[in-house]
């Protein structure tokens, strides 16, 4: 059977869905999601869903500000009273050791501002009345932005699915798009194993599983993907889900920590991970060596949690590009098709603004952050999109 739609958006996970809903309300169209499982079953499952907007190149932070204006005022945006995704304005602080780094996120905090983000420096006086538990010694420099926090990644998607869906999008799962139709060097839809989905606009926010469409296309795209492990551990008293988000720069894999539903702390890292030939080969043995790193990394920071005791874990894959910044954009020789994937861990901070981006981009309106230097073509260029603090997920 053959169906037929204004435009396709290939994935279900919080960057398809809120580009889905975007092209519905800014173009009218009628948009079909596919997704080879459940929905929101991908990366954005796994998401830690932090929302800051400390970046040090500054379309990222141009983005995730806007992205805190629709979490902000989500019910509105999304013009859904039922809308929700469990956004907590907790705060978001980065601590920098003595040397370089401190510097260069001095410098960084600057360039945020004149940008528009509310961001600046803390004593560690000012520091501990918002986080009390936190041990300092070690930390040169304090950033801080009130406005930011954590959200839910299945509340935030499965609202913007739901948005769609009241402007006539349609949401196919377990429907995997096997291969892209093509009619010289146009798209004309995807192939599935339900039949044919017509359209002559296909987005693909496939993540890790992107090469699956690109490889038959013969396309040379740069993607990496890696393995990272998040972990939850239960101090002596129940950690507050207001306290900030924190990011550690003094640790060598970039620790970050946040509250997590009962009471405990989650825990995770913007290093490199371990790598994997596919997403799907993904190994969900945890490694008793990193959970004593972590751990005992945790228990240096806060006090309280010197006898912390892990509560549970989960791994997911990272698609990762040279500069660890996404590709986003038309594909050149390809007509109709845009990429949206190598977000390096940046996806949900950035998803909400962008798929608003993305979708002024296909329909050839005016881009609230121009999306030029995310294009696939940098690479080839040597203008990559490298951040003051080197590759990694603080870029």
């Amino acid at each position: 059977m053959t169906e037929t739609f204004d435009a396709i958006v290939l994935g279900s996970g919080v960057v398809g869905a809120s580009t889905a809903f975007h092209l519905a309300k800014l173009g009218g169209l009628k948009v079909c999601v596919v997704e080879r499982g459940e929905l929101c079953s991908g990366g954005t499952a796994k998401s830690c869903a932090i929302v800051r907007s400390h970046y040090s190149v500054p379309s990222n932070t141009a983005l995730t500000l806007a992205s805190l204006e629709i979490f902000s005022d989500f019910n509105d945006c999304l013009e859904d009273d039922d809308a929700e995704s469990g956004f907590v304005n907790s705060g978001y602080l980065i601590l920098a050791p003595e040397g370089g780094l401190a510097g260069k996120m001095r410098a960084n905090l600057a360039m945020q501002s004149d940008v528009g983000a509310e961001t600046f420096e803390l004593s560690p006086a000012e520091a501990l009345e918002r986080h009390p538990f936190l041990a300092l010694d070690d930390v040169a420099l304090i950033g801080y932005e009130p406005r930011s926090g954590y959200a839910d990644p299945y509340l935030t998607t499965s609202s913007f699915l739901r948005a769609a869906r009241a402007r006539g999008a349609v949401v196919k799962t377990g429907c995997a798009a096997e291969r892209l139709l093509l009619d010289g060097g146009r798209v004309t839809g995807v192939a599935t194993p339900r039949g044919e989905l017509r359209a002559g606009i296909v987005v693909s926010a496939l993540g890790p599983w992107t090469r699956g469409l690109t490889d038959p296309l013969g396309l040379e795209i740069p993607l990496e993907i890696s393995r990272h492990t998040v972990l939850t551990f239960k101090g002596n008293a129940p950690y507050g889900r207001d306290l900030p988000v924190v990011k550690d720069l003094t640790t060598a894999n970039k620790m970050y920590f946040r509250p997590a539903t009962g009471g405990v702390v989650l825990v995770g890292t913007g290093d490199h991970g371990d790598p994997l030939a596919a997403a799907d080969d993904m190994d969900e043995n945890l490694d008793d060596d990193f959970i004593l790193l972590q751990g005992g990394q945790l228990a240096r920071r806060l006090a309280g949690f010197e006898e912390a005791v892990p509560t549970a874990s989960w791994v997911g894959a990272y698609d990762i590009t040279p500069d660890w910044n996404p590709v986003l954009g038309p594909v050149s020789g390809i007509e109709g098709l845009t990429l949206a994937y190598g977000f390096s861990g940046h996806g949900f901070k950035l998803a909400p603004a962008l798929g608003k981006v993305l979708a002024q981009s296909v329909l050839g309106l005016a881009q609230d952050v121009d999306l030029a230097p995310y294009r696939l073509g940098r690479f080839a260029e040597g203008r990559l999109l490298t951040g003051a603090y080197g590759v990694g997920s603080i870029s």
